[in-house]
């Protein structure tokens, strides 16, 4: 009967791994559920005194049992204790839709197949398969038999159990059991009776149901749906009362404002309890985002809903739109957000501001975005540098047009005003102009510019360029400031103007004194040449003409004392050449102010006039002095004094520039205090400081009125540059004067070298002066020569003149020496004593022989002579000949040794012996003299010129490099001859290969045989290779293969090896005399008297036992022989049987008969006269047996030797290539070569062949020695002859030698005298390119040799010109680089320009190729018309039918109409069938007509062609019109295109003509390049005609500057050409520029955008790390935490051990109180016990607050009832239906307990009734679940 139970029990915890340990159980009631009308309530309930059950109908085999929950619940067990016999088939079901859909857990049978078939029995290999089982289904036992379902598996491991199939399989809200047949024990099977089924029933005691409430851990107990529900006793509710934040009957979900992690089951000590939102206080509602959640890296994904107080975010972290973030205020505060307060008038972005502080993305809280040229917080004032604040303009502010270089501090202007504030030296409303006198703006200067500074001198005013800085100079005048002069020109010192008295006009008295410089290095005290003599009386007059500014003098007189005492009256006049110009800057002077009177004093060397001369400029003075009273006491007129010079000297104080301002005061006390112009009043001038040369050159400037040219005398300076202070050039040797022009006294020949020194001899001449051109001294008398030092001709030796010595064949000798010049009569030497060369005599006064040509054989002019010289034997007076190299005997007529020819016939030579250096030169008679056949070959060569290698060596003798032939004696034939001269190859034998014949050819071997080398002749089949070894020939064998051939078996083996079938011989070794057997038969060669196959017994003739066998005697040898002659007999008439049968029998053996008888007679007659016994028969047996044994053992031996030998040979053979080789390693390899010989020495000796070979080395040995000890005497015998030539030729070639190195003498005297010349030139030399004369160096600039040349101050070098010069260059290459980087970004732009051109032009020209191919398509098709309509034409020009004829018969054919009815068609018709049957002749008419019906055919066809054609040309037309459409279009496309390029070549020539108009500068520019390239093309003109010696570098420089001048011109060409392009690229640009602003605009806001945008993503990255770190510290918190977690559990599992030892104790040593708890679930009739089973933590230890409550007293009870024997608390009566919420901690320090043990069975009971023992059902029941 179906039923619904209203109780069950349930498993408490969810930790299933675990499950099948635990076994605590607790029963409960359940709440009841909703009444089915198809069940009904459990009725048969039957209860005694003792147990109660449920029964069901008897009879009833299908009945159910459902339980009905209110909630899902997690079952894990289900047991069923029955009282009668268990099912014989039952299946369990769950549903957990509350009755909706159902499934099975588990069938049970007794026989699975039969009543489920389908369903697979065994354990499950799943979860999720079910299956049936049949452990639970048998007969016994009758009673108590129990069903236990387990939902999990026990044997399948469960990772996650909280997996979703786990869940889905756990969980249940209506478990179903049906009984589906009962045991009947075998009476169905007799009687089918219902009466004999009402017997049997399903009983039950109990049924158990294991599970929990379903909380997912997170919920420590479970409550009722209803709260209206009185909570009753054994009652456990399905709504879950949750915890850790969630919500929900399970506890499915978090709790509101819980949702920043995902829901997720409590697992073990993870409670995964649901997170708090962080909403900062501004949000109360939240919900989770997994994309949130999986972004933070699964930290946090809670996003708030519904954010107040102006905020957003995820976290409600953020401000809105419109507010910022105070940050004064915590993120939590109500009033965090503030509004943004952005002035509208400068904000962008609707006055939007920055949310928040982030230094990382530039945010300040509050900051709004300012327009462009608007800043401040609020965006309420202008930038630096803007002005005018309005909320029209979009930049808001406008910009300051002050130069920012020029503003003080870079301030700009006023932000209202506008007006700017300049820097101290700038000027203008914009601040951007300098003030005057001053250049150079820039921001780096605080001043803003810098003065001009321009040189007071050298310019015209202070004034200076603003951009450059570069000052107005005067003329010749060069340098930013104008303190420099050009090169070539120089700024005059303070006594520029110096007038020479030597050179004055003086009275008839004066006298010009000139006085030589000094040559020991003291400095000059005059100028000029010298000085003028004065007297008392006398006067000078000096013209003045070269005044350049008009200013006040001094006037300097210098002078030299002559006589003790002051010269007491000199007069100064300066006269005029008119009035004074009143309005002049002279017009204060008066007469008496040209009137000047000093006095000149002995103790001073100059005098200033004491009041300044004043001299307007460009007018002539005449300057007279008077030289009146010596003494004004008594006239002296033999008073004298030396007057050098008069100087005009500026005076200071009448320079503008040092007077008038502050400014020019300190510049003239400067002046005056470093005493700059008292060094420049006498000739001797100290150093002057360097602080006066920067007034010393603007004086200079100043008073010249410009830079004065340098004036160089070409002739006499080193160079044209001058010192740029005072002009004075470099000057070549003893040149004198600024300008170099004159030479100095003493000195002459003024010109390129400079001036030679007079050297006049002191005593033959007057003085040391010569004339200044010829340098002709003043001689005294009987004294000649230039220099006056010489005697008259012919004499020498100044002043003893004597005569000249020359033999009579000169006339001159040289003045100093004596030698004589120019020798006659064929003489030479000093006195013209000797021959010359090629000439034999003795020319000396008193031998008188004249000289005469060398004859040798013949003169030298015959062209048969043999040498250059020749002298006269003092002795003698024979000619000896000092004969050529090759060439012998006094008249040179024979060769000389080791030389070969025909010397004394004219035109014959001599020639050197050519034995290609095969000869030792040092040994006579090397060759024939006549023949030149070489005689004595060295080095192992021989021929006519020794020319190849003896017999017996090779090589290339031409190289010396012949070498022994190494031959093997085995391998050669000597037969042949011996090796090869070249190769060195030996003659081999047949088969015998290598340059040595020292090995066999491929596949052959032997060669120790002498006789060649045989082959191998392996067997194919059963070799490896063709290749066997070259000693012992043998082959290498395949497996199975033996033999040298390989072609038999192996060693000791016999039969076949080709077909695999090969025996062992098995020679017994005793009778054997080789264990090899035949290889063929296998038959052993056995010793004398053994017979057998295998040698094992004795032969036939012999008898004993095996290996002792002894003959049988003559007997049997006699009969043995007889019957071997009859088997041979009847073999030889078997042979002669098997011929008959071949040939025949007639005559077959008639010969062999004859020859028988004839054997037969000669036998018998023998036998006849036969007279020896047996005995001696007997006797010759056995000395025939014994020669045959000594024959046999012999050959055995002798196989055994020459095996040996042909070893022995092998290994000779072997050790002789080793030898080889060895010959060529080194010495330490000498040792072990010797030991290999030795061992080869002994492996000889054993063999007679050894032994012959041994005696053949030993003798080639001793050859050897005795070869060596010949060679050494050659060798002695060649350097004996060696030292007698090197004697020969040393006393031949001392002559020559003497000759020769008087000749080298000779030469290197003129090349000592050149090198003196050059060293003369060199100072020239320096001068001219180094730029000073250098003796050899100049300190400043060098010279030839001194590491350097050229300087600074060397400026008239070519040196520095030429350095000058390619600088210029350099610079202009510059400037060319520039200018052409300038045109080359414009070429680009002008490409881009034509790039476009270009491509208008392709698509003209596209649409002219369009057009141009339209054009002849459609003349094509214009053809193919017209011949086409010729052919129409000529077609219907044809006779025929015209188009109008056939066009109105057609009409006429087309308007008829048929009047004939059908009927009469038809009878027509059948008439015309009638007439053309009757027709006779149809053949005849058909030929009749052909030639129509082929004609009206030929037409049709020509219509169809001409139909065709015609549709054809109208599909042509057609395309031809197309085309033409086409054509007219692409026209249009291609005018449009041209048109627009028009209008870029117009615009192109309004962009020139613009660039045009803008181009003056950059041509003044190229001008001023232009003439300055000119400028400096001028200059190196002069500069090479001045430097003629120098004309190659010159030369260079000035093609250097000439290429530079084309590369200036070609370079301003392409600038014009260029800039043109540069300006309408400009133009271009600027057109793009100004669309490109609005993009640029567009682009600023997009990137505003965007910093906005990454902004707000930083600021989202910052929270995440922040809560990054929170996480990780609370991950470090939570594993500090858990670490001492484990460490109380590990203290708990040591208490729980004590406890369980005690318990243990008590159970066995106590007196047990056996006793169990009940629990009853009350039905209807009766109740049914169940088991309670105390609920274990689904969760790991966590802190107190999460922890399940346990009291100590529920502990001790649990333990209690765990354990019987202990007695039973004081209190039983606890809550069932309520797990405790206390933690063991609160047990205290009084029971320290450790966690609830998960062995540990607490039972609680609600009745408390005892029973004396467990039952076995319990039993079974905790066996089978643990």
């Amino acid at each position: 009967m179906d039923a619904s139970v209203t109780a069950y029990c349930f498993w408490s915890g969810l930790d299933v791994n675990r499950m099948r340990e635990r076994k605590e159980r607790m029963c409960v009631h359940m709440g009841r559920g909703k009444e089915d009308k198809r069940t009904r309530r459990l009725m048969m309930v039957v209860s005694t005194r003792r147990r109660s059950w449920w029964q069901s109908e008897n009879g009833v085999e299908k009945v159910s049992v459902q339980l009905d929950l209110e909630a899902e619940f997690h079952i894990t067990h289900l047991i069923i204790k029955f009282k009668t016999f268990r099912p014989a088939a039952m299946l369990i079901e769950r549903s957990f839709d509350f009755g909706k859909t159902w499934q099975v857990y588990r069938y049970f049978a007794d026989n699975c197949d039969e009543v489920f078939p389908g369903i697979s029995h065994g354990p499950p290999r799943n979860m999720l398969e079910i299956v049936c089982e049949s452990r639970y289904s048998n007969v016994a036992p009758s009673t108590e038999g129990e069903v236990i379902f387990r939902v999990l598996p026990p044997h399948i491991h469960i990772d996650d159990p909280y997996a979703e199939e786990v869940l889905n399989l756990l969980k249940v809200t209506n478990l179903r059991v049906n009984f589906t047949k009962l045991h009947t024990l075998g009476d169905d099977l007799l009687d089918q009776r219902d009466e004999i089924l009402e017997k049997y029933y399903y009983a039950i005691y109990k049924m158990i149901v294991r599970g929990t409430c379903s909380c997912y851990g997170h919920a420590s107990r479970c409550i009722p749906f209803d709260s209206s529900i009185k909570d009753a006793a054994q009652m456990v509710h399905g709504r879950c009362e949750c915890t850790h934040n969630t919500k929900g009957p399970h506890c499915k979900e978090c709790e509101d404002f819980y949702n920043d992690l995902p829901w997720k089951p409590a697992i073990g000590r993870q409670s995964n309890a649901c997170k708090r939102c962080n909403c900062n206080n501004h949000a109360t509602k939240c919900h989770f985002d997994k994309n949130v959640y999986e972004s933070t890296g699964r930290v946090s994904g809670g996003v708030c809903d519904e954010c107040q107080h102006n905020t957003m975010g995820r976290n409600c972290e953020q401000c809105k739109p419109f507010y910022y973030q105070d940050p004064g205020r915590d993120i939590t505060d109500p009033s965090v957000c503030l509004p943004c307060d952005c002035d509208a008038r400068g904000s962008l972005d609707g006055a939007i501001c920055d949310p928040r502080n982030d230094p990382l993305n530039g945010f300040v809280a509050g900051r709004c975005h300012c327009k462009q040229n608007v800043e401040g917080r609020q965006c309420d004032r202008c930038k630096r540098n803007f002005y005018n604040f309005t909320e029209a303009n979009h930049l808001g502010c406008q910009p300051c047009t002050c130069n920012p270089i020029g503003t003080t501090g870079a301030q700009g202007c006023n932000p209202y005003s506008g007006e700017c504030e300049c820097k101290r030296f700038v000027t203008g409303r914009d601040c951007n102009q300098c003030a005057p006198q001053h250049w150079g703006l820039s921001q780096d200067d605080p001043n803003g510019c810098k003065p001009c500074n321009c040189d007071p001198g050298g310019s015209y005013d202070n004034n200076c360029d603003v951009i450059t800085g570069q000052c107005r100079c005067r003329r010749h005048v060069t340098g930013q400031r104008c303190d420099r002069p050009e090169q070539g020109y120089f700024a005059g010192v303070l006594d520029h103007h110096v007038y020479e008295a030597e050179l004055a006009r003086g009275s008839e008295d004066c006298q010009v004194v000139i006085r030589e410089p000094y040559h020991d290095g003291r400095e000059t005290t005059w100028t000029g040449t010298g000085f003028m003599r004065v007297y008392e009386g006398s006067h000078l007059e000096f013209d003045i003409n070269d005044i350049q500014n008009s200013l006040d003098y001094d006037l300097v007189l210098r002078y030299e004392p002559q006589m003790a005492g002051d010269w007491d009256d000199v007069q100064i006049k300066v006269i005029r050449p008119g009035p004074v110009d009143p309005n002049g800057s002279c017009g204060r002077i008066t007469a008496d102010d040209d009137l000047k009177r000093l006095a000149l004093t002995d103790d001073e060397r100059f005098k200033i006039a004491r009041s300044p001369l004043c001299l307007e400029a460009g007018k002539p003075y005449t300057i007279r002095i008077d030289f009146k009273q010596y003494d004004r006491q008594q006239p002296m007129p033999s008073a004298a004094i030396l007057i050098d010079s008069i100087a005009l000297v500026p005076k200071i104080e009448s320079l503008p520039f040092f007077q008038g301002t502050s400014d020019n005061e300190y510049r003239r006390q400067e002046f005056e205090r470093y005493r700059c112009g008292q060094a420049y009043y006498t000739v001797t001038k100290p150093p002057v400081p360097d602080i006066c040369k920067k007034y010393l050159y603007s004086v200079g400037f100043y008073t010249l009125a410009q830079g004065e040219e340098c004036s160089c005398d070409p002739t006499g300076s080193l160079s044209a540059l001058c010192n740029d202070l005072g002009g004075q050039c470099q000057c070549k040797p003893n040149v004198a004067g600024r300008r170099c022009d004159r030479c100095a006294p003493g000195t002459y020949g003024f010109g390129p070298e400079g001036c030679s020194p007079c050297e006049c001899n002191a005593i033959g001449s007057l003085d040391n002066f010569c004339d200044p051109k010829t340098g002709q001294c003043q001689c005294r008398i009987n004294t000649y020569g230039r220099q006056c030092d010489q005697c008259q001709t012919g004499f020498w030796n100044f002043p003893n003149c004597q005569r000249c010595e020359c033999h009579g064949h000169a006339a001159t000798c040289d003045s100093n020496t004596g030698y004589c010049i120019n020798c006659k009569d064929y003489t030479v030497g000093p006195n013209c004593d000797r021959c010359i060369e090629g000439w034999y005599g003795d020319p000396r006064f008193g031998v008188d022989i004249p000289c005469r040509p060398c004859p040798c054989p013949e003169t030298k002019d015959s062209g048969h002579s043999f040498a250059d010289k020749c002298y006269l034997d003092p002795r003698s007076n024979d000619v000896i000949c000092e004969c050529a190299v090759g060439y012998g005997g006094p008249r040179c007529d024979v060769c000389a040794d080791n030389y070969f020819g025909n010397p004394d016939v004219p035109g014959g030579s001599c020639q050197s012996c050519q034995c290609n250096n095969n000869i030792d030169l040092s040994r006579p008679r090397n060759c024939d003299a006549r023949t030149g056949e070489c005689l004595q070959c060295l080095f192992s060569t021989e021929g006519f010129n020794c020319e190849m290698c003896k017999a017996g060596y090779y090589g290339d003798a031409i190289h010396q490099q012949c070498a022994e032939c190494v031959c093997n004696i085995l391998g050669t034939d000597t037969s042949r001859g011996p090796c090869d001269r070249r190769s060195g190859q030996c003659p081999c034998f047949p088969n015998v290969i290598g340059q040595e014949c020292d090995r066999c050819a491929a596949n052959h071997w032997k060669i120790a045989s002498g006789q060649g080398c045989e082959p191998c002749n392996c067997d194919p089949y059963g070799s490896r290779e063709e290749q066997c070894n070259e000693y012992d020939g043998q082959c290498r064998c395949k497996e199975g293969f033996g033999g040298r051939r390989c072609d038999q078996c192996l060693a000791n083996y016999w039969g076949d090896p080709r077909q695999q079938k090969c025996f062992p011989c098995n020679c017994d070794p005793r009778g054997s005399a080789t264990m090899q057997c035949d290889r063929r038969t296998g038959k052993c060669e056995c010793v004398d008297g053994i017979g057998g196959d295998k040698c094992d017994r004795c032969a036939r003739g012999f008898i004993g036992s095996a290996f002792n066998c002894r003959p049988c005697g003559e007997c049997f040898d006699n009969w043995d022989r007889i019957l071997m002659e009859l088997t041979n007999r009847t073999e030889a008439v078997v042979q002669a049987a098997s011929e008959i049968k071949q040939a025949g029998a007639t005559g077959a053996y008639t010969k062999e008969f004859e020859a028988m008888e004839d054997t037969l007679d000669e036998v018998a007659e023998i036998l006849a006269n036969a007279t020896i016994s047996n005995a001696d028969l007997e006797k010759l047996k056995v000395l025939i047996d014994d020669l045959r044994k000594n024959l046999t053992e012999a050959k055995v031996e002798l196989d055994e030797v020459e095996l040996e030998v042909d070893d022995t040979t092998q290994r000779i053979y072997k050790a002789t290539l080793e030898l080889s080789n060895l010959r060529s390693k080194a010495t330490d390899l000498q040792k072990q070569a010797q030991k290999l010989e030795n061992e080869a020495t002994l492996l000889q000796e054993a063999n007679v062949e050894g032994a012959l070979n041994i005696t053949r080395d030993a003798q080639a040995r001793s050859r050897a020695s005795q070869k060596k000890v010949e060679d050494t005497k050659q060798l002695i015998r060649n350097s004996q002859d060696r030292r007698q030539a090197t004697k020969y030729k040393l006393s031949a070639a001392g002559t020559q030698f003497n000759v020769s190195q008087q000749q080298n003498q000779q030469a290197l005297d003129a090349i000592n005298r050149r090198l003196e010349e050059i060293d003369d030139q060199i100072p020239t030399l320096n001068s001219q390119v180094c730029g000073k004369y250098g003796d050899p160096c100049d300190d400043l600039c060098g010279g030839a040799g001194c590491g350097k040349c050229g300087g600074l101050s060397c400026k008239e070098g070519s040196v520095n010109k030429a350095a000058t010069a390619l600088s210029l260059a350099r610079d202009a290459e510059d400037l060319l680089k520039k200018k052409q980087t300038e045109a080359e970004s414009q070429l680009r732009v002008v490409s881009q320009a034509k790039v476009s051109a270009d491509q208008a032009q392709a698509l003209s020209q596209n649409a002219f190729n369009l057009a141009s191919a339209a054009f002849r398509e459609s003349n094509r098709t214009k053809n193919d018309m017209q011949e086409l309509i010729r052919e129409i034409e000529a077609f219907l020009a044809t006779p025929g039918a015209s188009p109008a004829e056939i066009r109105t018969l057609a009409d006429e054919v087309l308007s008829m109409s048929i009047s004939l009815r059908p009927e009469q068609i038809k009878e027509l018709a059948m008439k015309i069938n009638e007439t053309v049957a009757s027709l006779t002749n149809i053949d005849a008419i058909l030929q009749a007509t052909a030639s129509d019906l082929a004609l009206a055919k030929d037409l049709k066809a020509r219509a169809d062609r001409a139909k065709a054609q015609a549709v054809e040309v109208l599909t042509i037309a057609q395309e031809v019109l197309k085309a033409l459409q086409e054509a007219e279009l692409a026209q249009g496309q291609a005018r449009t295109a041209i048109n627009q390029a028009s209008g870029d070549v117009q615009s192109a020539q309004n962009y020139l003509t613009q660039i045009s108009s803008e181009t003056a500068t950059a041509q003044r520019l190229a001008n001023e390049s232009h003439s300055d390239v000119t400028n400096m093309e001028m200059q190196l003109r002069l500069i090479g005609e001045k430097f003629v010696v120098n004309e190659r570098e010159i030369g260079e420089a000035t093609n250097a500057a000439q290429e530079a001048h084309r590369l200036a011109k070609e370079a301003e060409r392409d600038l014009v050409r260029l800039k043109d392009t540069y300006q309408k690229a400009e133009m271009e640009l600027e057109k793009k520029l100004t669309d490109t602003d609005e993009i640029r605009e567009r682009a600023e806001r997009l990137q505003e955008r965007a910093r906005l945008v990454f902004a707000n993503v930083m600021d989202t990255v910052d929270q995440l790390d922040v809560m990054q770190d929170k996480y990780q510290k609370t991950e470090l918190e939570l594993g500090i935490m858990e670490g001492d977690l484990e460490e109380l559990n590990r203290r708990m599992n040591g208490y729980l051990k004590v406890i369980t030892d005690q318990s243990e104790f008590y159970r066995k040593c106590q007196p047990c109180r056996p006793g169990r708890t009940e629990s009853r679930a009350f039905f209807e009739g009766g109740s049914i016990p169940f088991s309670a089973e105390f609920p274990k933590p689904s969760h790991r230890l966590l802190p107190a607050r999460h922890q399940p409550k346990v009291s100590a007293v529920h502990f001790i009870r649990a333990i209690r009832l765990a354990h019987p024997s202990i007695p039973p608390p004081t209190n039983p009566h606890p809550s069932p239906n309520r797990i405790p919420k206390h933690s063991p901690r609160s047990l205290g320090p009084a029971l320290d307990a450790p966690p609830i043990p998960t062995g540990v069975l607490g039972r609680l009971t609600s009745d408390h009734r005892a029973r004396d023992a467990p039952t076995a059902d319990d039993r079974v029941a905790e066996r089978e679940l643990g």
